[in-house]
């Protein structure tokens, strides 16, 4: 198929329709206003006040000179009757006691319970002190086993009591020593029994 050339006839009348159509499209779009609508005013916004932080003035102390005394009550009689403070400590022993026997006897001496209860209430206090018990005794008898044999009955019997009054065996160290008859007797009574704390 063969292209058609236009002609120069044909190009000069393309030419005059240009400006006749470029009018009709301008025609046809219609005309733009001249300046825009304002905008819309914005109400202003109100500020509110700032508060008055003033705090108000501190009153005065008010006057208590008038204001009588409170009269004074007694307290009521207590519920239970007795001492407020308790029962009575224990008494504390000393690092050494001594029980005085009458030469030959093995029983314990009378009044001895009240010396025994206030070391056993301080080994009790003190777990870690311990209680020896150092018996003596002397002998009519030139045999020194049998004045050892009197020491060591008054030293089981004093240790068991001890025992019976709460205190704990393996804490009590037992000692007997006697002397016979014409040997020379300590400067203290022969008859005895020492109880000496230790550490």
């Amino acid at each position: 198929m063969m292209m058609r050339i236009p002609t120069f006839s044909t190009l000069l009348l393309l030419l005059a329709l240009a400006p006749l159509s470029g009018a009709m499209a301008q025609n046809s779009i219609g005309p733009l206003p001249a300046n825009p609508p304002p905008a819309a005013a914005r109400a202003p916004i109100t500020v509110p006040a700032t508060p008055d932080l003033t705090l108000p003035p501190t009153p005065g102390v008010p006057d208590q000179g008038d204001i009588p005394a409170a009269p004074v009550s007694e307290l009521p009689p207590s519920r239970f009757p007795g001492s407020a403070t308790g029962p009575e400590p224990a008494r504390m022993p000393a690092e050494r006691s001594t029980l005085l026997y009458p030469p030959g006897a093995e029983i314990l001496p009378s009044g001895t319970d009240a010396v025994l209860a206030d070391i056993v209430a301080r080994l009790k206090a003190h777990p870690a002190e311990r209680l020896e018990l150092r018996a003596y005794a002397s002998s009519q008898t030139t045999r020194p086993t049998d004045a050892r044999r009197i020491a060591l009955l008054r030293a089981r019997a004093l240790r068991d009591r001890l025992v019976q009054l709460g205190l704990d065996p393996l804490r009590l160290l037992v000692f007997a020593e006697g002397s016979a008859a014409g040997t020379t007797a300590p400067a203290t009574a022969p008859d005895r029994v020492d109880l000496v704390i230790r550490p």
